[in-house]
């Protein structure tokens, strides 16, 4: 049972991605409906489950960075951050830069005990309640990390089987038990007052 994946990413940081958009911004947005997206490498057959997606006919998407399948809803943020690559720096080094960059916009909000987990992963009280993934030419780095604000692993559980490669912190822990969202940690977002914090953080950090 094979299922229809689009080549064609065009969600609304695409043109960051393929252009560069000048090497140096920040984007935050919000998915319109809810759909899959599968990672550069990713191999649908070990990923997902095609039954159901063909059932629902959920829409799925081909991005051009690297990670497992991921599932986007309404009740997500995608936060896409861009900056001229400096070859010289290694790519865990950016990955800790553009995480930092959020965890201290959600602490200015008064969140607590989130932090980088993994290689990319935010959570909070050792649950994930976002994962990143970044994609690095010769002139710039294009990052981006979908947080969930307030939705539950119901999306996730029906449409993606156990993800091929886990962080160390996830022991094994099915969607239900390993994913989380702020809302259920008790912390209602506003997205603008969030967006707000990240251009601060952003340009304190790479003015």
């Amino acid at each position: 049972m094979s299922i229809k994946i689009s080549e064609d990413y065009n969600l609304p940081d695409s043109e960051m991605l393929r252009s560069g958009n000048s090497y140096k911004g920040l984007m935050v947005w919000v998915p319109e409906n809810l759909m899959v997206v599968v990672g550069k490498g990713s191999d649908p057959e070990e990923e997902l489950l095609a039954e159901n997606i063909l059932l629902d006919r959920i829409p799925v998407i081909r991005r051009g960075t690297g990670g497992c399948a991921v599932v986007l809803s309404p009740e997500m943020a995608v936060v896409s951050l861009i900056l001229e690559n400096d070859p010289d720096k290694k790519q865990n080094e950016y990955f800790r830069q553009f995480v930092g960059v959020i965890t201290n916009a959600f602490k200015k909000m008064g969140v607590e005990n989130i932090e980088m987990k993994g290689i990319s992963d935010i959570a909070i009280n050792g649950l994930k309640v976002a994962g990143s993934s970044i994609f690095r030419s010769k002139d710039y780095v294009f990052f981006h990390s979908i947080i969930n604000i307030a939705g539950n692993t119901r999306a996730m559980e029906r449409y993606l089987k156990f993800p091929p490669r886990q962080p160390d912190y996830r022991l094994n822990r099915s969607h239900r038990d390993f994913v989380t969202s702020l809302k259920e940690q008790g912390y209602e977002i506003d997205i603008h007052e969030f967006e707000e914090n990240l251009k601060s953080e952003w340009l304190l950090h790479f003015r």
